[in-house]
């Protein structure tokens, strides 16, 4: 894979976690659950992950402002995909 297609790849897994975690997110402010959720999400996403965001989500919303924080999704040397918590710069 030549680099300029090793960053297309990257790219388009970046857009396609973002663009899944703002819908879930948004989905979760307009009261639906993880398992409805699941279909409604225009790249595959699996329940488990749908889950851990809506939870941590919602432990991020009941913080007072000064202590809120954001859930990023990272892939580490391994290609493995965990949630590390942020804090909120404002």
């Amino acid at each position: 894979m030549d680099e300029r297609s090793a960053f297309q790849k990257a790219l388009s897994n970046f857009t396609k976690d973002v663009a899944s975690g703002g819908a879930i997110r948004h989905l979760t402010d307009l009261g639906y659950s993880p398992e409805e959720i699941e279909g409604m999400l225009d790249y595959p996403t699996p329940l488990s992950e749908i889950r851990q965001v809506v939870q941590k989500y919602l432990e991020e919303k009941a913080l007072p402002k000064d202590e809120q924080f954001e859930i990023v999704k990272e892939t580490d040397a391994y290609g493995r995909s965990h949630f590390i918590k942020k804090k909120k710069e404002d």
